[in-house]
């Protein structure tokens, strides 16, 4: 996502759907032109919301309806909606957040009162405080009715939001902490089968420039983080199989999935313009299901009452120069110049992240065992999470250790940073000489080289697997996994 979390998030909006045509229309627009999300506007989107009906018997409707009335321009009908609310039950701040997010002016004033009322807090004019703030009251259930007033406000911004979030759909996440990210459905466009070039003519390359490394079915291929960084999410097929990389700028990780449901048909994904604790969600194109980046788990829809999850493989972040050093015969990904002209992005290394500059969404969860965007390389190994800080993995450069009751070893290699994890099968192994790195030793004297797929011993033998891991910020990786533990 390319917004700005500050204080006015409606100016977005507005000029959001004052651009809706030629955004819908060609679904591509570039992330220098988005408006920063601030919060302190009068200006409401223009637009006549379709409210989807709510259960009044449950005892939420009219919960529901008293928000409605709040959010209008007429004060008498908010004053009354502001006295019904006021003795409501303390649940009701979870959807008067929402409320509070889309109205504007003196409602927007009589909103935060009720705020502050409910609540007994006085956190200020900022939304993103008090959407903290109710996230973090894990005590308090939203009012029956909840999912469909999300899909409603939400639906002010894109339609598809309100058949996403319709009532009686499945939900395994927090709803209360999904939030919107500053651009419509499909709004990032998604990048599908693209064209791959041979590494010796691929002149758009630079040797310095980073890639995401993937091997599978015996073919080697690149992907450029330069092109990935303004896209955020690839479909693609390698080795013949199926696969979808979803990158979450925000949160700083890139993981590959095998893109195929549980019948083995190919899933194709997009960008859903929605947050989740500051990570995005993916979208599957055949349910509109929404997905989670970090965990590959199906979240909302068809695909989250299946109980659907994709399975995660290795990739390696790494220097263009290293990889294809390595693996001289991959491919890599060519960049499509007219997505480049229509949209404005700038395929050049670093420029995204100087596009995005300042974005940052609130999260509630949070630590100071490592600084908020410090870098760690993460591990899942039967249910248990740890994080590895890149800066102690650059200095050790080798750890033996042991996660989810599996051996494993760690290697960074410092020619390029590529961090790569294995199985280590009750070997214990050496730090590496200084230099070039392609080989490990273990103390048993044997050696063993270091491949995409595994630790291959050299002579016969079987590969020591290797474990699929990720880079990501610290902040986003704990908002997760708060049990984690740090090496």
């Amino acid at each position: 996502m390319h917004t700005i979390d500050g204080n006015d998030p409606i100016m977005a909006l507005r000029s959001l759907l004052a651009l809706s045509t030629a955004i819908l229309g060609l679904a591509l627009f570039g992330a220098t032109v988005l408006p920063a999300q601030h919060r302190d506007s009068d200006d409401l989107p223009q637009v006549a919301p379709n409210y989807p009906t709510l259960d009044s018997a449950s005892g939420g409707g009219a919960v529901y309806d008293r928000l409605r009335r709040l959010m209008s321009e007429k004060p008498k009908a908010r004053r009354r909606a502001a006295n019904a609310l006021a003795k409501s039950n303390p649940e009701t701040l979870v959807p008067l957040v929402d409320a509070y997010f889309f109205s504007q002016g003196e409602a927007r004033a009589d909103a935060r009162q009720l705020l502050e009322s409910l609540s007994g807090e006085q956190l200020g004019s900022r939304y993103r405080d008090w959407f903290t703030y109710v996230g973090s009251r894990t005590d308090l259930e939203a009012p029956p009715g909840y999912v469909a007033w999300k899909g409603e406000l939400f639906s002010r911004i894109d339609p598809v939001y309100r058949r996403i979030l319709s009532p009686g759909v499945a939900v395994k996440l927090q709803l209360r902490e999904v939030q919107w990210g500053g651009v419509p459905l499909d709004g990032i466009p998604a990048i599908d089968d693209p064209q791959a070039v041979p590494a010796d003519t691929a002149r758009f390359m630079r040797a310095a420039d980073t890639v995401f490394g993937v091997r599978i079915g015996g073919e080697h291929r690149a992907y450029p983080v330069k092109v990935l960084s303004w896209h955020e999410l690839l479909n693609d097929t390698v080795g013949g199989q199926p696969i979808t990389l979803s990158f979450c700028t925000l949160c700083g990780s890139g993981i590959l999935y095998s893109a195929v449901d549980h019948e083995g048909n190919r899933l194709m994904f997009g960008t859903s313009g929605l947050l989740y604790r500051s990570n995005k969600l993916m979208f599957d194109r055949a349910t509109l299901s929404l997905w989670s980046n970090l965990t590959g788990e199906a979240v909302v829809g068809q695909r989250a009452a299946e109980d659907a999850a994709l399975t995660m493989r290795p990739m390696t972040l790494t220097r263009w120069d290293a990889w294809r050093a390595r693996h001289p015969d991959t491919t890599v990904m060519v960049p499509d110049p007219a997505a480049a002209q229509r949209t404005g992005y700038r395929y050049v290394e670093g420029a995204a992240d100087q596009a995005r500059t300042g974005v940052e969404f609130p999260v509630w969860r949070q630590s100071d065992v490592l600084e908020r965007n410090a870098r760690i390389y993460a591990l899942r190994v039967n249910g248990e999470a740890k994080a590895y800080p890149l800066e102690k993995l650059r200095a050790e450069r080798l750890v033996n250790d042991i996660v989810g009751g599996l051996e494993i070893v760690l290697v960074l290699d410092p020619e390029s940073d590529a961090v790569r994890a294995y199985e280590r099968g009750g070997l214990t192994f050496q730090t590496p000489d200084e230099g070039r790195l392609r080989t490990l030793r273990a103390t048993d004297g044997s050696t063993w080289w270091l491949a995409e797929e595994g630790l291959a011993p050299e002579g016969d033998g079987d590969l020591l697997p290797r474990l699929p891991g990720h880079a990501a910020f610290w902040f986003g990786w704990y908002a997760f996994y708060p049990d984690t533990a740090v090496y």
